[in-house]
């Protein structure tokens, strides 16, 4: 999943996650997002009243709360040990982890720093950059240390790429301007055991031009309530999305032993807006 999320009103930043139906695809790394870091400023979290509609009821009243300066996240971790973002102890969660790791950097507790992630995810989901901002009452002159501080703090299996000032508008959940689910299917009698964490293994032979056929039907512009969660009753504020692309790609796979590369990997990438 691949997040178009806004910075600020001037800047624009894209969020990718990789989730699979049983475990989550590993794309080759894209070139890093250049990020201007903009000057640090007192700014507020911004809260959302429920209405009756639920947290995201576009109706909701935002006002703020809590005075402090907001930072921007840019996080890439392998979700294999973990049980998705949201915050849980056991098992452990990315937010759970990142959390323990800015509590020791920063020196504060957990409920001060309003780490909030940009979506949740499921378990065994990977990020190459899932955006999260959190709040400090002091500024940082520099970000190097406390950048530095989180990595050697971390997991090798998380990792911060990125760390700047915010505006005081920007919340990585509500600036999100659209999402790209990519998933991978290794189509092959025998699973690759390399492969086994990063693909979703399907043993009968796929028809990958059908399968393309397919999901032009899902390009445009649907309502999408009938995949809500209706039991939670959480009214989502608009079940209506755009998927501008959904793209079958025959992948190529080099063979462990250097022998000839092997077909049978296919990439599903499907793009589309939040509003």
């Amino acid at each position: 999943m691949e997040n178009l999320n806004s910075l600020s009103p001037i800047q624009n930043e894209r969020m990718t996650c990789y989730g699979g139906v049983a475990a989550a695809a590993a794309l080759p790394s894209p070139p890093p997002t250049t990020l201007t870091t903009l000057p640090s400023s007192p700014c507020n979290t911004f809260v959302r009243e429920v209405g009756s509609g639920g947290a995201e009821d576009p109706n909701t009243v935002v006002k703020q709360s809590v005075d402090g300066f907001k930072w921007r996240l840019l996080v890439s971790y392998d979700g294999t040990h973990f049980k998705g973002w949201q915050f849980q102890q056991t098992p452990p969660t990315i937010q759970c982890i990142l959390e323990k790791a800015l509590t020791r950097a920063t020196k504060l507790e957990r409920k001060d720093l309003h780490l909030v992630g940009a979506s949740r995810t499921d378990g065994g989901v990977h990020a190459w950059g899932q955006v999260a901002h959190f709040i400090t009452p002091f500024n940082y002159d520099s970000l190097d240390s406390i950048h530095a501080a989180l990595n050697g703090l971390l997991p090798p299996d998380i990792r911060v790429r990125e760390i700047s000032a915010a505006v005081p508008e920007f919340h990585a959940r509500f600036s999100a301007k659209g999402k790209i689910y990519h998933y991978k299917i290794y189509n092959d009698a025998i699973m690759d055991p390399f492969q086994r964490l990063y693909a979703y293994h399907v043993t009968h032979k796929l028809n990958a031009a059908v399968m393309r056929e397919a999901a032009n039907h899902f390009i445009g512009t649907h309502d999408f309530s009938a995949f809500g969660n209706s039991s939670r009753n959480d009214g989502m504020p608009n079940p209506v999305k755009t998927i501008f692309r959904f793209d079958i790609v025959n992948m190529v796979i080099k063979s462990h032993n250097n022998l000839a590369p092997k077909d049978g990997l296919l990439s599903l990438i499907c793009p589309f807006h939040c509003h």
